[in-house]
């Protein structure tokens, strides 16, 4: 697009004409200016990226998920644990040894193991006190990496209906740019339609003035009378005024063409008089479809993204198993004067998760989105039907469209001949004043008839285009 622009912008430069506000502009020169200052269209590709980048982030779901977590917790809480259990167990121990040593298996003058067994009953009274402990400052950090494994196929389906909300996105941009474009080419139209309009009003105006010549010239030598005089004269104040008011269309149409291109106002805009041409191959299909149109590919992905919603909703009561690993290293908490906690350590988590009963809160939230993926369905279908007649009626009007530029074709050609027989005969002296003068009203009358039938076919070409999908 920004190539595009930058080649507008040139072929612009190239053709400016002495006046610094007035450019000559192709057809389709207005169409990609507009393409680069239609807000719409800036805001729906804007859309279009930014569905773009959710796609990628529910794609990096299938992929483990890696934290760093840390935790520096402290408490002021400090106290002795185990005398009273111990008590028992250091009795317990006492009276096996006793009886290990009545039956002989400690000799009483080996001084090594009478030592032991010294150091045994010391470290029982320890404990028979009971082990000290300090909670105090305790630092955890590690890393977490999570891996789902099965979520009830909700983590595909989310990517797959992060896929449809781009391209409905991408397809509510194309959607603008032919509104855009629909709107650009029918103020070209207008453009050129007014220019057309002032074209036969200079020319009206230019006949009338050489018949008021000659009519003057007559009068003086008595051919003609004064009133002959006064009719050519009303004439062309009428065509002043109608000069007057072409000349206004064709300021209001070159800044309507402006507004739309994103030009100011006031510059100066020549258009080109040939975009009339409308190409052969635009002709009314009474079998062409809609399937082609954006509105049509919207309206099924809608449908789609409404059925797999269906999927999601099951997912939340399908078994749910994530596989979760942690190594981190975890400092302090003091027992008996020594930290409990010093080392890394490693762990792994399987993670698993059955729904089992919530009041059917499933079962109605599936049913619920099931009926809004059948109301979905109801809604394409009805506005299928409603594009099929826009179709219809898009072709009507192209057809009749086709058949006035032929009818106002025939229609000019008649009453330019018209003239012709008239002002021969008028300068024979075989007809009125009056009568030269109704014909050359009929032909400014078939002129603009025809400059108004081509851009109506210009302006129907382009709207069946947009409802048969081939703008």
């Amino acid at each position: 697009m920004k190539k595009g622009f930058l080649a507008v912008l040139c072929s612009c430069a190239s053709i400016i004409s002495a006046s610094a506000d007035t450019v000559s502009l192709s057809l389709d020169s207005c169409v990609q200016l507009a393409m680069q200052n239609n807000k719409t269209v800036q805001s729906a590709q804007k859309l279009a990226e930014k569905y773009g980048h959710e796609v990628k982030t529910y794609k990096a779901n299938f992929f483990p998920n890696f934290k760093l977590v840390a935790s520096d917790i402290w408490a002021n809480s400090e106290g002795s644990v185990g005398g009273d259990i111990f008590a028992g167990v250091s009795d317990g121990v006492s009276q096996f040894l006793s009886g290990l040593t009545q039956i002989g298996h400690f000799d009483a003058t080996n001084a090594y193991e009478m030592q032991a067994l010294k150091q045994f009953g010391e470290g029982m009274a320890d404990l028979n006190k009971g082990i000290d402990y300090k909670i105090g400052n305790i630092i955890q950090a590690g890393i977490l990496v999570e891996q789902p494994i099965y979520m009830g196929g909700k983590v595909m389906t989310a990517y797959q209906m992060s896929k449809l909300g781009q391209q409905m996105a991408e397809q509510g941009a194309q959607l603008s740019q032919n509104e855009v474009i629909v709107q650009v080419q029918e103020a070209y139209a207008l453009a050129v339609r007014a220019n057309e309009m002032h074209k036969v009003a200079v020319r009206y105006d230019s006949l009338l003035q050489s018949l008021l010549v000659d009519v003057q010239n007559a009068e003086k030598h008595g051919l003609r009378s004064h009133n002959d005089v006064l009719k050519v004269q009303v004439k062309l104040s009428e065509a002043e005024l109608q000069m007057r008011q072409a000349e206004n269309g064709q300021r209001l149409a070159t800044m309507n063409l402006c507004h739309y291109i994103g030009l100011p106002l006031t510059t100066q805009v020549v258009v080109d008089a040939d975009a009339f041409a409308v190409a052969p191959d635009v002709q009314a299909d009474r079998l062409a479809d809609v399937s082609a149109r954006p509105e049509y590919s919207i309206l099924a992905m809608k449908s789609e993204l409404a059925a797999k919603q269906v999927k999601i909703e099951r997912a939340e009561y399908l078994p749910q198993v994530v596989l979760a690993g942690t190594y981190s290293y975890v400092d302090g908490f003091e027992v008996a004067g020594s930290k409990l906690f010093n080392k890394p350590a490693a762990a792994v988590m399987l993670n698993v998760v059955v729904p089992l009963y919530h009041a059917n809160a499933g079962i109605n939230k599936i049913r619920s989105s099931r009926l809004e993926a059948e109301r979905a369905q109801l809604e394409q279908d009805d506005l299928i039907e409603k594009m099929n007649l826009e179709l219809a009626q898009a072709a009507n009007n192209l057809d009749e469209a086709f058949l006035e530029v032929e009818l106002a074709n025939k229609s000019l050609a008649q009453t330019e001949d018209n003239l012709r027989s008239s002002r021969s005969a008028y300068n024979l002296g075989t007809e009125s004043l009056s009568d030269l003068l109704e014909a050359q009203t009929l032909w400014q009358q078939s002129y603009a008839k025809l400059a108004n039938a081509k851009a109506n076919l210009f302006v129907a070409a382009t709207k069946y285009r947009k409802a048969a999908g081939r703008l």
